[in-house]
């Protein structure tokens, strides 16, 4: 069973965006022999997502029936940002302040009719945060993913994979191409992917853990 690593298509008129082109620095797979996964390695699968709030579901479900992942770790871009973001929370809700790359605007809708207002990340956040502190990875803790399609894909693979599957988002700041054509805060793209690696290898960790637990 792979892990499930997605980033997202550009959109609001960039040509350009971190989580997907951090895809492409990811390693083919987590972890090693000696790992101490029941498993051994994980297979890393990427996938990009369409940034179209009436497909991505349907693309997600996809993905989860073709892969059956053992954990999924979801990319987006909050370009407001000057850290990586590793999400809490998701709400049950999407109200957009900029169309989608399809043109839709959604204001004050429920993403799973009569589902939970808000649900928690299922990745292990402390282990990951650390991780990150160790190699002084520019990163926090962040209790909203906002309410585009960033949060409303959190929301459905919170929902839609079974609960032993650790599932989380993570926001990436922007990078330095993005950086090109403003004077922000940025973290380089390399950073990024170092990131998004150990997240994935605590979470390996995590799950081994775990499995020795229930043995």
């Amino acid at each position: 069973m792979p892990f499930l690593v997605t980033g997202f298509e550009p959109f609001g008129g960039q040509h350009h965006n971190p989580s997907q082109a951090v895809l492409g620095l990811l390693p083919s797979q987590v972890g090693s022999l000696e790992t101490t996964s029941p498993y051994g390695p994980s297979e890393t699968v990427t996938a990009i997502l369409p940034v179209d709030s009436g497909g991505v579901a349907k693309e997600l479900s996809r993905l989860y029936r073709k892969y059956k992942p053992e954990a999924a770790l979801h990319l987006g871009l909050a370009e407001g940002r000057a850290l990586i973001s590793l999400e809490r929370l998701a709400l049950n809700l999407m109200d957009f302040s900029i169309p989608d790359n399809t043109g839709v605007v959604r204001e004050d809708q429920t993403i799973v009719p009569g589902g939970p207002l808000a649900l928690g990340s299922r990745l292990p956040l402390r282990r990951i945060l650390e991780s990150w502190q160790r190699e002084n990875i520019p990163a926090t803790l962040s209790n909203s993913a906002g309410t585009y399609l960033c949060n409303q894909v959190m929301y459905l693979a919170l929902s839609s994979l079974p609960q032993e599957v650790p599932v989380g988002f993570i926001h990436l700041p922007p990078d330095e191409t993005l950086a090109l054509k403003k004077t922000s805060p940025y973290t380089p793209l390399a950073v990024q992917a170092q990131a998004v690696r150990l997240a994935l290898e605590t979470t390996l960790n995590y799950v081994a853990d775990r499995f020795r637990r229930t043995r």
